[in-house]
């Protein structure tokens, strides 16, 4: 009977294997985009003030987005089926973190900035 708890952990393992590979290059593209709008905000705004909640924000997902990156890596790599798992859960809530934070940045961004 232990054999089926196990089969479906490898099952469920194997398609967020799919899920991570695909995250992944998603992941280095907002964290290089991130990096980017550092950039572009500290020339494109003339009001340093109304920058820095942002540039705060933008460099915390990016910092994110990084981190997405290592525990995907990480994720792929295990060979223990329990981990695996847990890794690719840790993924998805610091990814969702990451995207609110971001929309929450944006927002601002398009209130205040501009």
């Amino acid at each position: 009977m232990t054999a089926e708890p196990e089969a479906g952990m490898a099952q469920k393992v194997a398609r967020n294997r799919d899920v991570l590979l695909r995250l992944l290059s998603v992941t280095a593209s907002l964290a290089g985009l991130c990096m980017a709008a550092l950039g572009f905000m500290e020339y494109g705004s003339p009001d340093a003030a109304l920058r820095t909640m942002a540039d705060e924000v933008i460099a915390f997902d990016a910092l994110l987005f990084v981190c997405c990156v290592y525990l995907i890596l990480w994720a792929l790599r295990t060979q223990d089926v329990a981990r695996a798992y847990w890794l690719g859960r840790t993924v998805d809530w610091v990814f969702l973190v990451a995207l609110s934070t971001m929309l929450a940045a944006a927002a601002y961004i398009v209130y205040w900035v501009f």
